[in-house]
């Protein structure tokens, strides 16, 4: 399914290159489109980020201190480990 929808896309975008370099009698209307596909884009691409940044914030809002509680002990525990080996290493 997404081989097809990149084929499709990569067909429509060589059309296109192959339509504006022959000069033909709607390149006005296409650039127009194409600058409107353009810009959805760009408000595609923010928007996905400002949704991103709200489900980060809920989720770090959300998150209880017992769920980092085990993580913190597990980092502790690592960088004990390294300490210990790098004393080891140097003795």
């Amino acid at each position: 399914m997404i081989t097809i929808f990149i084929l499709l896309v990569l067909g429509l975008a060589g059309w296109t290159i192959s339509t504006l370099m022959s000069k033909g009698k709607h390149q006005e209307d296409i650039k127009n489109e194409l600058a409107s596909i353009f810009e959805s884009l760009k408000y595609l691409s923010s928007s996905v980020m400002a949704l991103v940044k709200l489900l980060m914030k809920d989720s770090i809002a959300t998150a209880k201190e017992d769920d980092f509680g085990s993580m913190k002990a597990s980092v502790i525990d690592l960088l004990k480990v390294e300490k210990k080996d790098k004393e080891d290493k140097v003795a």
